[in-house]
This record gives structure tokens, sequence and C-alpha cells, in this order.
């Protein structure tokens, strides 16, 4: 986990610590029982785990509790998705913060999840092995900013974050050029926003490609292809 993704956690609990926990929680009977809600007050916020949190953050402020009861929960919510393999997919944790109006929230409490979801993105991208497709879309739905996401994304042969370009033109660029299946929620200024940054970042495929070429064949093949997807188009 990055240093900026450390303190950008550290900075929800910090912020989100005014919202205590509530001894009862109001929950729908039809859809939360009451061994749901002992479960999530069984332990300290930072020792729940995705288990413990997966009902909740699916039931949050729609069937269960309201919006500050989501505020209490919120730092170990985020904190799951962005560290762990967290059951509940980002689409519905990010859409619950839409859900609760999120920019209607105080400044500082508006700050601290952008200043997450950006180092979060930024660990995503220097980090993993693979192109996040769900977080980038969703990310980007909840900020409305895709310049500071491209913006994050310094191509670089020391981590990541070329093979997750590699993949991204690779997995994704006919779809970003046709029918936009995959990338249908974005529009159509973020659309050639993206094509213009995979232009602009085009010239690392060749020498990318001698970069890994003995080191890790199965990149070096795929720079390989996504080259040739270039040619093509």
């Amino acid at each position: 986990m990055t240093d900026k993704l450390t303190i950008a956690i550290e900075e929800l609990y910090a912020t989100f610590a005014v919202y205590p926990l509530k001894s009862t929680m109001d929950g729908c009977p039809c859809c939360v029982s009451n061994a749901d809600k002992e479960i999530i007050h069984s332990k300290q916020l930072r020792a729940l785990d995705g288990d413990d949190l997966s009902r909740y953050a699916f039931k949050a402020m729609t069937t269960w509790g309201d919006t500050d009861d989501f505020k209490h929960y919120l730092p170990r919510i985020l904190e799951l998705l962005a560290t762990t393999d967290f059951i509940v997919d980002t689409f519905v944790v990010l859409g619950k913060l839409t859900y609760g109006n999120w920019r209607s929230w105080l400044a500082n409490e508006q700050t601290a999840i952008e200043t997450f979801v950006y180092a979060w993105w930024g660990h995503l991208i220097s980090s993993k092995t693979y192109f996040d497709r769900e977080a980038f879309i969703e990310i980007n739905k909840l900020t409305n900013n895709i310049d500071k996401l491209l913006q994050l994304w310094a191509i670089s042969f020391d981590d990541s974050s070329f093979a997750n370009y590699v993949e991204l033109v690779h997995d994704y660029y006919y779809d970003l050029t046709g029918k936009r299946k995959d990338f249908r929620e974005l529009n159509e200024t973020d659309i050639n926003k993206l094509l213009n940054w995979i232009s602009m970042n085009a010239a690392t495929l060749e020498p990318g490609f001698f970069y890994f070429e003995n080191s890790d064949k199965a990149l070096a093949e795929k720079v390989s292809t996504t080259l040739y997807i270039f040619e093509r188009t």
C-alpha cells in the first residue's frame, strides 16, 4: 500500500470520527435481522472485516440506518475496498456516496473522500497487475474529473503503470473507438480525453517491449499485439 493511501485512510478515520456508533440502528425488518445488527456492533470499527460489513454496505441508508450511521462505518468500508478483496463491488460502495449526496456534506468530509479515491487510484495503477476498469469508471463518475485520473497515471517501467496502460489498450481500445459497450458510462468528452491520453503515451510501447522482452515475456507479447492494434487503426 502506498504512503499516500495509508495517509488518506487515516484522514478518513480522523474526519468521520465525529459520528459515533449508535447503540441501535433502524433497519427494515424484512431485510435486516437482529443477527445482522449484532454483527456490526460486535467489534471495534477497525476490527470489522469484509464479512462483518458486506451486508451493511449493501443496505446502508436504503433499508438500514441513516447517513450519519453510514459516515461512522465509511472509513472502514473504504479501507476494505482499497486494501482487501472486498466482496462488495466498487460501484455499490461508491454508489452509496452518491446516494447519500456526499457533495452536500461538510467540506472537510468531501476533501477526505476525494483525497482517498485519488490515492486509491494511484495505488491501483502503480501496484496492481491488472487494469481495474470498474474502479476507473466509478471513481470518474464519483469525482467527474477524468483529467485528474489521467494526470495521476504516470507511465513507468518501474511499477505496474505501464502494464496497466498496455492492458487498457490491448483489451479495450477497439471498444473505445467502436461501440463502447465496456465504457458506455463515459461521456463523449471523457472518451476523447482518454483516447488522446492513450495516443500521447503510445510512444512508450516500443521501448517497453524491449525493456520487458527478456524479463516478462507475457507482457512483451501483449505489448507487441498492442502495437499491432495501433498500426491497424
